[in-house]
């Protein structure tokens, strides 16, 4: 698994998964038919965010960017003309930004032969009232990066909560991440413990497919080689999988000391951690002293 853990990867969980009504505003109202493979087998393969096949066999490629990344334009080109290429369809683009530097990025390439423009959207053109007010659960993390987001936190917090089961412990998880776009984990913080909140790994779908995944694998290997530990390395890579992402969804790079805590870490450590991360406001906190 990647060792970075990129705040776009939630958001496209976000898109896929729960439909939320912003997918249907980016659409523009037309019909989803379905979701498209986005791989590209090039010389290196490449995965594009989202492909949405929208009615009239028109594609939506959606990329969700966390930070203004210079090459962009080259990126949407590649990734355009690629999608166009395997599914034969027309091919609209969008990005958009989820960052909370101010959006800098060009939306366009001229290179003179070929030429690349696709739609630049600030999340924060859109108001957080709006996305709370949607009914759907797959706005409300969503609504914590849009205009005046930061400020409903607690309102926020308080539809989450109120959601069934699983439901609100994934809209729980998302939050906890996303705030770090915000630079408002400590504030969920202080929302989590005030409303006696917690997050847990065994009833959050999100995280939890994630460690399933990675034990599996183990599983399969330790089976084919005939060897019980494979089962047990399985299980640590999966707890481990997932502290690292959240721990570098809200701290940003581990440092070496944190890093090196976290390799040596036993399966049990690593998911005490991983639920103390999403309440925790430093990195010291959430894995111990240095």
């Amino acid at each position: 698994m990647d060792e970075r853990f990129h705040y776009d990867a939630v958001v496209k969980d976000i898109f896929q998964q729960d439909r939320p009504s912003l997918g249907d505003t980016l659409a523009a109202g037309r019909k989803v038919r379905g979701f498209l493979n986005p791989e590209f087998s090039v010389v290196e393969k490449r995965v594009a965010d989202l492909l949405i096949l929208l009615e009239g066999d028109t594609i939506l490629h959606l990329d969700f960017q966390s930070n203004n990344h210079r090459d962009m334009a080259y990126r949407e080109g590649f990734y355009g003309l690629m999608a166009a290429r395997k599914y034969r369809c027309r091919v609209e683009q969008t990005v958009l930004y989820m960052g909370r530097a101010k959006m800098r990025m060009a939306d366009r390439l001229d290179t003179g032969g070929i030429q690349v423009s696709y739609r630049l959207i600030d999340i924060r053109e859109f108001d957080a009232e709006t996305l709370l007010n949607s009914g759907r659960p797959g706005d409300y993390a969503l609504a914590l990066l849009a205009r005046g987001g930061v400020g409903k936190l607690r309102q926020i917090v308080q539809k989450a909560n109120k959601l069934p089961g699983p439901q609100r412990q994934r809209v729980l998880t998302q939050l906890a991440i996303l705030s770090g776009l915000r630079g408002a984990s400590e504030r969920l913080t202080m929302e989590f413990r005030t409303m006696g909140i917690s997050v847990e790994i065994n009833e959050n779908v999100f995280l939890k497919n994630i460690y399933d995944s990675a034990i599996a694998k183990g599983r399969a290997e330790g089976k084919a080689e005939g060897k019980a530990e494979g089962r047990a390395e399985g299980k640590a890579e999966g707890m481990t999988a997932i502290l690292r992402e959240l721990l570098e969804a809200k701290f940003g790079p581990l440092p070496k000391w944190a890093a090196d805590r976290l390799r040596k870490a036993t399966p049990a450590q690593a998911e005490r951690w991983a639920r103390r991360v999403l309440t925790a406001s430093t990195l010291e906190a959430a894995v111990g002293k240095r």
